[in-house]
């Protein structure tokens, strides 16, 4: 079972903020998660999560007791939460990382002073939890990577980055789901598609998901790609 000291307070007019006395891990994610629903359910409210905070958005009405609505939120939270309350999904993520789709792979190396062979062995070698969705539509914030592999954001940032690219930028690794600017390091990129709005579910993950990367070669890939075309 799982519980968190917490502090709520009132954010502007119409908001409350709870902040976990906790630095950020998968178990506390996994709790953010599982109260962020329940908030919402209780308060028939929209609720966001941070890495540890709880923004409980339009909760507050002019008639609202603030005391009491505070107490609602604080019984809610205490509830205690057991490790198998959230359904993680883990994702198999298939990348290529020759030059051929990593452009920056082989300055990457340089930097962070390892071979490709073992940059590819490390990235592969973890599970990253999934954190937020953000920056595109269906960009996965990842977290647990290797500190091997960190290196700062590119001083210039790339003009287009092709949808499906693997990149490191800092402390974290991701996944561009649309063609777009970027400033990490794209070190491979995936034949699958993470994000189609023509869909129910147009992201193929959520917060709370976990990835597992695993390498293939160029003819993978454009196999893997046209299935995913047809």
């Amino acid at each position: 079972m799982r519980q968190y000291d917490f502090h709520i307070s009132r954010l502007g007019d119409y908001s409350l903020l709870v902040q976990i006395d906790s630095a950020p891990s998968k178990d506390l994610l996994n709790w953010l998660l599982i109260k962020k629903a329940d908030l919402s359910k209780l308060l028939n409210a929209e609720v966001v999560h941070t890495y540890n905070e709880l923004l409980v958005k339009d909760c507050i009405s002019a008639n609202t007791r603030i005391q009491s609505l505070i107490n609602k939120v604080s019984a809610a939270l205490n509830v205690l939460v057991s490790n198998d309350d959230y359904n993680s999904v883990l994702h198999q993520i298939p990348v290529c990382y020759s030059s051929k789709y990593a452009p920056d792979l082989e300055e990457y190396a340089s930097q962070v002073k390892c071979t490709i062979p073992e940059i590819i062995e490390i990235h592969t070698s973890r599970e990253y939890p999934i954190y937020f969705l953000g920056f595109l539509p269906g960009f996965p914030y990842l977290e647990n990577l290797d500190a091997r592999l960190h290196l700062d954001r590119k001083s210039v940032p790339s003009q287009s980055i092709p949808k499906g690219s693997v990149a490191i930028g800092g402390t974290q690794t991701g996944i561009y789901p649309q063609d777009s600017p970027g400033g990490w390091h794209v070190i491979g990129r995936t034949p699958i598609s993470l994000f189609d709005a023509t869909k129910a579910k147009p992201s193929l993950f959520k917060a709370g998901d976990v990835i597992k990367f695993y390498a293939i070669n160029e003819a993978d890939f454009e196999k893997i790609a046209m299935s995913n075309n047809l």
